[in-house]
């Protein structure tokens, strides 16, 4: 039964992990805009899903990993209080905010691939 709990809390964890890895990846890139220093246009919804994300797993999180927390943590610091607005507004404040999440997504990576990738067998009926 415990093996069975750890094996869930794994899989959640990695989960939450490949979210948060896409999330702070889709914005990064909306952020960082093109290769000849134009903006992207990106939507609210690109950093309120981010948001949204990190208060579902604080609320959700079994804090198994302290990895995984700290690098949750460093992306609500990121952009915790900034408004979709401002970052469109504020040249300095888009870039801070774009390299800060692209340290992030590094520690993300380096973090999944430290960890075996679990596969999931179904019995057949």
């Amino acid at each position: 039964m415990q093996r069975r709990f750890d094996e869930a809390v794994k899989l959640a964890e990695q989960a939450f992990a490949d979210e948060l890895e896409q999330l702070v990846t889709h914005l990064g890139e909306r952020l960082r805009g093109d290769g000849d220093g134009s903006p992207k246009v990106f939507r609210d919804t690109a950093v309120t899903n981010l948001t949204e994300f990190l208060d579902r797993f604080q609320r959700l999180n079994i804090r198994s990993d302290d990895q995984l927390d700290r690098l949750v943590a460093d992306a609500r610091r990121i952009v915790g209080g900034v408004v979709p607005q401002q970052l469109r507004e504020q040249s300095e404040l888009r870039q801070r905010v774009a390299t800060e999440l692209s340290r992030v997504e590094a520690s993300l990576e380096g973090w999944m691939t430290e960890r075996p990738r679990r596969s999931i067998l179904r019995r057949s009926r």
